[in-house]
């Protein structure tokens, strides 16, 4: 290449970039724009606030007509946002930010021509959340007491909480309370007395003054109480089987039955159902209390008293002698067993002249002929025990 080609071109490349140069100041300085971090007396820019775990969005702008126009790019030249935003080419700043702090971060701009004439410094400050942490508010029942104390804190990291630093005012924004109950606005209790059953679902806010806030949805579930049909507790014997059968009511409908206090006989037990069951094998007054709890925690108890008698036995061991002619009377004693109860010959024969008093439980006449006669006795009582002995009425002349 010649000398004088060389100086051409060399010309035209020189010539180009004034022409550039002019181009770029005639547009204006490459800038950010005011918005949305306008600039104060204060360095860094600072940007809109943010709150841990709230969507954070903002966007970054050149000033109109600035460097060799649009589309611009953005660049982060040191530091960071706050954790959980990020910056793209096109000025979006976005995300969920994670931590409360203050972060500050250096921008490059950047025009079409990819000249990058400004760079600026800016800061975000992300401030803790309200966070209700009452998961779920128990069961309820008419006619008794019910309170709640819901609760809020502020999260300033995934991990770290601390007590509200300033008032926390509470409502209920949608659904409704079981009625009878209200929310205490400044204690965030939920308290009175359930008057109508039902499934009550709601949702609470716990806000601040500066409009931060969150919400929770709570339900309670309102049942009558758990009620134990009164009974009277059957008479009872050793030996014969013994069932009482509690039934609940309320609360639920199903029940879990236990015995809270007192023991039962042994050989008679508190089954699953609620019936208490068996055959005793021992005799007194056993008091006892049957509790049925329902899957909610209500509770009723039943208390009673097993009265065991001893087992029905003829307790008479000899029948005094008689005599032909004279007057003859012997009660045949019983013990143990439940009255009322019954005595009967069912093996004779008798002396002529002697009868039996089934009630009275007597032998009682005049014999007229000697002899040995063996009888035999059945006693039988109101739970249908039953003994039986033989015995000898010797009759002499």
């Amino acid at each position: 290449m010649d000398r004088r080609r060389t100086g051409l071109l060399a010309g035209a490349v020189t010539l180009t970039a004034l022409l550039a140069l002019v181009v770029v100041s005639a547009a204006g300085a490459l800038a950010f724009a005011d918005e949305p971090c306008p600039p104060t007396a204060a360095v860094p820019l600072i940007c809109p606030s943010g709150v841990v775990d709230a969507s954070y969005s903002i966007k970054l702008e050149a000033k109109t007509g600035g460097g060799a126009g649009p589309p611009y790019s953005y660049t982060l030249l040191s530091a960071s946002p706050p954790p959980g935003i990020t910056l793209r080419s096109d000025g979006v700043v976005s995300g969920t930010p994670t931590q409360a702090g203050t972060w500050s971060f250096w921008v490059e701009l950047c025009d079409m021509a990819s000249n990058c004439g400004a760079q600026r410094e800016f800061s975000i400050t992300i401030v803790p959340r309200v966070l209700v942490i009452t998961e779920s508010a128990g069961p309820g029942t008419t006619g008794v007491p019910y309170s709640l104390a819901l609760s809020a804190v502020m999260k300033s990291a995934p991990t770290t909480t601390s007590p509200p630093q300033s008032p926390v005012t509470w409502s209920v924004v949608n659904g409704q309370l079981p009625p009878g109950l209200t929310l205490g606005a400044t204690d965030g209790v939920i308290s009175g007395t359930p008057t109508t059953e039902g499934s009550y679902t709601f949702v609470t806010r716990a806000a601040l003054v500066d409009g931060r806030s969150d919400t929770k949805a709570l339900k309670i579930d309102v049942r009558a109480p758990v009620a134990i049909a009164a009974r009277t507790v059957p008479r009872s014997e050793i030996g014969v089987p013994f069932q009482l059968a509690l039934v609940a009511s309320g609360g639920t409908g199903t029940y879990t039955w236990s015995l809270t206090s007192g023991t039962l006989p042994p050989g008679v037990a508190l089954a699953a159902n609620g019936t208490i069951a068996g055959t005793p094998r021992a005799g007194g007054a056993f008091r006892f209390t049957a509790t049925a709890t329902d899957t909610e925690g209500r509770k009723a108890d039943y208390p009673g008293t097993l009265n065991v008698a001893q087992r029905l036995a003829i307790a008479t061991q000899l029948l005094r002698p008689a005599k032909v002619g004279r007057a003859y009377r012997q009660k045949v004693v019983t013990t143990g067993g439940v009255i009322p109860k019954v005595l009967k010959v069912t093996r004779g024969p008798l002396p002529r002249g002697i009868r039996f008093d089934r009630r009275l439980g007597v032998l009682s006449g005049t014999p007229r002929k000697p002899g040995t006669y063996r009888i035999t006795f059945l006693a039988m009582d109101a739970l249908k025990a039953q003994s039986t002995k033989t015995l000898k009425l010797v009759v002499t002349a």
